[in-house]
Parts: C-alpha cells; sequence; structure tokens
C-alpha cells in the first residue's frame, strides 16, 4: 500500500512540474523584460544597432522582449513628442500566441516603428511608452538629432 501511494505521490508531482515547466497552467499574463530602442529589427524582431538618438528622417525602432509566450494580454506601443501622441499600435496575445502549445525557455519578441511622414524635429523630448492591459510597465527616452 506505501509503494502505492509513493507511486502516485510522484506521478502527481512529475505532472505538476511538467504543466508547470511546459505553460499548461494558469497563464500568468505578460512579463517584459526589456525594450529596446533601436536602428532596425531583424525579422524575429530583436534590436539592430540599439540606440536612444536618431536623425530626422530615421524609422524608430523598439524591441519588446517578453517572458515566455503569454496566451492573454494586450501590449501597446505609444510614440510621444512631449506630451503628444504621435502614434500608437497594439498586439492581443490571445490571438498571436493561439497557435502556441508548449514554450520551455523562450521568449517573445514583439515590434514598434515608427515612421515619419516629415523630418522629425531635432529634439530630446521625445519617448516610447509600453503598456501592458492599459497599464504603463515604462517609458523610454530618446532623441532627435542633427
Amino acid at each position: 500500500m506505501k509503494t502505492k501511494n509513493l507511486v502516485l505521490l510522484i506521478c502527481t508531482l512529475g505532472a505538476l512540474f511538467f504543466l508547470a515547466a511546459c505553460g499548461g497552467g494558469e497563464d500568468k499574463g505578460i512579463t517584459v523584460d526589456s525594450v529596446t530602442l533601436a536602428e532596425n529589427l531583424d525579422s524575429n524582431y530583436q534590436a539592430v544597432n540599439p540606440t536612444t538618438q536618431f536623425y530626422p528622417n530615421d524609422v524608430i525602432y523598439a524591441s519588446v522582449k517578453v517572458n515566455g509566450a503569454p496566451k492573454s494580454g494586450i501590449m501597446t506601443g505609444k510614440f510621444y513628442y512631449w506630451d503628444q501622441l504621435i502614434s500608437e499600435a497594439s498586439i492581443d496575445f490571445a490571438s498571436t500566441n493561439a497557435g502556441i502549445i508548449i514554450s520551455i525557455g523562450q521568449s517573445t519578441y514583439v515590434g514598434f516603428n515608427l515612421t515619419p511622414s516629415t523630418s522629425w524635429p531635432v529634439d530630446s523630448g521625445y519617448s516610447f511608452k509600453l503598456f501592458v492591459d492599459n497599464v504603463e510597465v515604462g517609458s523610454y527616452a530618446y532623441e532627435v538629432i542633427q
């Protein structure tokens, strides 16, 4: 009887460990590991030539590294010039990661970009703000130089 209970306990603990490692447990939402402003993004949305200084006609890129592969939540990136909103875009992880079953030790990268319609004014009053489920999680300053 004791052997049967011990085997059952080991199997239960093993199953719980497997579910936790594979993301099969409770969805903990979006955890942002880092945000990097850059001159460009690669095909996986990782930063190429990180910088916080851009020229008046540059496209401004932001790479966001997210822990694991969230199953739900909305991430919004907003570009500002002082307090004026220039542009924003959102991603819904419920539809983006719907096909991902297991994610072990991996990160998800999300990319945002801002393309100028006219030259950006030379100034230091720019920022990229990141929101998760409508809550600001960080503000990242950058400047436009000559």
